[in-house]
Protein backbone atom coordinates (compact mmCIF):
# COMPACT_ATOMS: atom_id res chain seq x y z
CA UNK A 1 0.00 0.00 0.00
CA UNK A 2 1.31 3.80 -0.48
CA UNK A 3 0.77 6.58 1.45
CA UNK A 4 0.84 9.99 0.44
CA UNK A 5 1.53 13.16 2.65
CA UNK A 6 1.21 16.72 1.75
CA UNK A 7 4.03 18.49 2.93
CA UNK A 8 1.91 21.42 4.23
CA UNK A 9 -0.20 19.60 6.54
CA UNK A 10 2.80 17.99 8.36
CA UNK A 11 3.25 19.88 11.54
CA UNK A 12 7.41 20.87 12.47
CA UNK A 13 8.80 19.97 15.41
CA UNK A 14 11.57 21.76 17.27
CA UNK A 15 13.88 19.16 19.00
CA UNK A 16 15.98 20.00 22.24
CA UNK A 17 19.72 21.21 21.42
CA UNK A 18 18.73 20.74 17.79
CA UNK A 19 18.90 24.38 15.48
CA UNK A 20 16.99 23.20 12.21
CA UNK A 21 13.81 22.14 12.87
CA UNK A 22 12.13 18.73 11.74
CA UNK A 23 9.31 18.02 9.60
CA UNK A 24 8.86 14.52 10.30
CA UNK A 25 7.49 13.49 6.66
CA UNK A 26 8.56 9.56 8.30
CA UNK A 27 6.02 9.67 10.86
CA UNK A 28 3.40 10.34 8.15
CA UNK A 29 4.20 8.14 5.40
CA UNK A 30 5.50 4.78 7.96
CA UNK A 31 8.36 3.83 5.14
CA UNK A 32 9.98 0.03 5.50
CA UNK A 33 13.39 0.33 4.22
CA UNK A 34 14.38 4.40 4.43
CA UNK A 35 13.67 7.25 6.95
CA UNK A 36 12.73 10.38 5.25
CA UNK A 37 12.57 13.80 7.26
CA UNK A 38 12.45 17.12 6.20
CA UNK A 39 14.72 19.78 8.28
CA UNK A 40 14.41 23.55 8.04
CA UNK A 41 17.23 25.53 8.84
CA UNK A 42 17.30 29.48 9.44
CA UNK A 43 20.28 31.45 8.02
CA UNK A 44 23.40 30.25 10.09
CA UNK A 45 21.70 27.17 11.94
CA UNK A 46 24.12 24.24 11.62
CA UNK A 47 23.26 20.38 12.90
CA UNK A 48 25.52 18.80 14.64
CA UNK A 49 28.89 17.15 13.31
CA UNK A 50 28.16 13.45 13.29
CA UNK A 51 27.92 9.95 11.25
CA UNK A 52 25.91 7.61 11.30
CA UNK A 53 26.33 3.80 12.34
CA UNK A 54 24.72 2.15 9.66
CA UNK A 55 22.60 4.68 7.61
CA UNK A 56 23.65 6.17 4.37
CA UNK A 57 22.47 9.32 3.78
CA UNK A 58 20.72 11.10 0.68
CA UNK A 59 20.17 15.06 0.97
CA UNK A 60 17.87 17.05 -1.47
CA UNK A 61 18.31 20.73 -1.36
CA UNK A 62 14.38 21.67 -1.81
CA UNK A 63 15.07 25.36 -0.95
CA UNK A 64 18.12 27.19 -0.25
CA UNK A 65 21.73 27.26 -0.09
CA UNK A 66 23.89 25.83 2.79
CA UNK A 67 27.59 24.32 2.95
CA UNK A 68 27.91 20.32 3.88
CA UNK A 69 31.08 19.71 5.51
CA UNK A 70 32.29 15.62 4.78
CA UNK A 71 34.94 14.09 6.63
CA UNK A 72 36.64 10.84 5.42
CA UNK A 73 40.16 9.72 6.86
CA UNK A 74 42.42 12.90 7.06
CA UNK A 75 40.21 14.45 4.09
CA UNK A 76 37.53 17.77 4.57
CA UNK A 77 35.52 18.43 2.10
CA UNK A 78 33.05 21.88 2.06
CA UNK A 79 30.10 21.18 -0.64
CA UNK A 80 28.02 24.45 -1.27
CA UNK A 81 24.54 22.69 -2.09
CA UNK A 82 21.80 25.19 -3.71
CA UNK A 83 18.58 24.48 -5.19
CA UNK A 84 17.83 20.69 -6.16
CA UNK A 85 21.00 19.67 -5.52
CA UNK A 86 21.37 15.96 -4.53
CA UNK A 87 24.25 14.50 -2.58
CA UNK A 88 24.99 11.05 -0.63
CA UNK A 89 27.41 10.31 2.45
CA UNK A 90 28.09 7.05 3.43
CA UNK A 91 27.73 6.12 7.07
CA UNK A 92 31.15 6.33 8.33
CA UNK A 93 31.65 9.62 6.59
CA UNK A 94 31.55 12.69 8.97
CA UNK A 95 29.39 15.37 8.41
CA UNK A 96 27.81 19.07 8.89
CA UNK A 97 25.08 20.98 7.30
CA UNK A 98 25.20 24.72 8.35
CA UNK A 99 22.30 27.07 5.93
CA UNK A 100 23.85 29.65 4.16
CA UNK A 101 20.54 31.52 3.76
CA UNK A 102 17.09 30.05 5.01
CA UNK A 103 16.61 26.35 3.47
CA UNK A 104 14.76 23.25 3.58
CA UNK A 105 16.58 20.07 3.37
CA UNK A 106 14.89 16.36 2.38
CA UNK A 107 17.25 14.26 4.18
CA UNK A 108 16.54 10.30 3.46
CA UNK A 109 18.70 7.74 5.71
CA UNK A 110 18.64 4.02 4.66
CA UNK A 111 18.30 1.45 6.05
CA UNK A 112 14.90 2.60 8.54
CA UNK A 113 16.95 2.33 11.73
CA UNK A 114 15.97 4.41 14.78
CA UNK A 115 17.88 7.61 15.48
CA UNK A 116 21.65 5.93 14.49
CA UNK A 117 24.02 9.16 14.42
CA UNK A 118 26.82 9.03 16.45
CA UNK A 119 28.34 12.27 17.75
CA UNK A 120 31.57 13.13 19.38
CA UNK A 121 31.65 14.86 22.54
CA UNK A 122 32.20 18.79 21.60
CA UNK A 123 32.98 18.28 18.12
CA UNK A 124 31.92 21.30 16.06
CA UNK A 125 33.30 22.49 12.45
CA UNK A 126 33.65 26.16 11.70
Amino acid sequence: MYRLVDIGGVEPRDLEDVDPSLLPIGLELQPDRMRPSIWHYERGAKNTFHRQAEQEELYVVLEGTLDVTVEREDERDVVRMTNHDVLVVPPESWRQLKAVEESRVLAVGAPNVADDAIVEDDTTTE
